[in-house]
């Protein structure tokens, strides 16, 4: 059942699924945006990176579509560069499957001192993600790991 929220002044609707979605919605009833998760994970920089000082912890947040690929994501390095470089290598990528691809790809193009705690952070993301309804509504396989 979607229930409807009055939005004033938008001539778009907004509507509540049965999961409690908010989802908005044209004239017609089909909506416009898609649905998409936000997971984050979070580990302790070491003590001899430059940016230990700044931020003491380092995270990786993931906008996820339904598929499970990574629409979007963020990091929370010093350099603008290191942040687009890792955006570049995990968007397209799965968070369901192909978990130690990721991670290798990782250890393997980003040669950063944060390196450690990045994959580190991304373990926990991937915690995030088995316990969420992403995970929950997927078919169970066999030839997935936990699956």
């Amino acid at each position: 059942m979607v229930i409807p929220v009055e939005v004033e002044g938008n001539p778009a609707r907004r509507s509540v699924g049965p999961d409690g979605t908010l989802t908005r919605m044209d004239e017609t009833g089909q909506s416009d945006m898609p649905v998409t998760y936000l997971f984050s994970g979070y580990a302790r920089l070491p003590q001899d990176v430059s940016h230990q000082a700044v931020y003491k912890r380092v995270g990786v947040v993931a906008e996820v579509d339904q598929t499970g690929m990574i629409v979007d994501c963020s990091f929370t390095l010093v350099t603008g560069l290191a942040r687009e470089f890792l955006s570049r290598l995990l968007k397209g990528r799965s968070v369901l499957d192909g978990r130690a691809e990721t991670e290798a790809l990782i250890r393997d193009r980003y040669r950063g001192h944060s390196q450690g705690a990045l994959i580190y952070a991304l373990r926990r993301l991937f915690e995030e993600v088995d316990c969420s309804p992403l995970e929950l509504n997927q078919d169970t396989d066999a030839s997935r790991p936990g699956g």
